[in-house]
């Protein structure tokens, strides 16, 4: 990490406040043009997704069509060189279902040069806190 330099872990933070906000623009740029994203299969948006244009065709375009109130909460980081891993916890409601709900996931983010590489998205059981019908 130099100095300088935003750090990997405020790299991370970035992105999910971006995420969060919607601001998909500003995720893009934390990307690398070869960005390989892999999401849990059997999710939502399962499979892994290579470059940014598939990344927000099949992930972060459909975020705010699919959720209400989406929130991301982190919890914990740990790095490892180039490698962070994020505990963090989802909740949002459901658009279509009005059901809300939380998660506990892992996230392990790989950076080179300040930009993500790597992305792997682990997701704990959801629980379904509420119906708001």
């Amino acid at each position: 990490m130099a100095t300088g330099k935003q750090s990997n872990v405020d790299i991370v933070e970035g992105i999910y406040e971006a995420v969060e906000h919607g601001d998909v623009d500003a995720v893009v740029d934390a990307l690398d043009e070869n960005v390989e994203w892999i999401e849990p299969e059997g999710g939502s948006y399962g499979g892994t997704y290579r470059g940014p244009d598939e990344v927000i065709e099949n992930v972060l375009g459909n975020i705010g069509r699919d959720w209400e109130e989406f929130t991301i909460e982190p919890e914990r980081f740990v790095t490892d060189g180039d490698t962070v891993v994020a505990l963090i916890i989802h909740r949002g409601t459901h658009t279509e279902s009005s059901e809300h709900y939380e998660a506990p996931i892992a996230d392990v983010w790989n950076l080179e040069d300040g930009k993500i590489t790597r992305f792997q998205h682990y997701l704990g059981s959801i629980s379904y806190v509420q119906s708001r019908k």
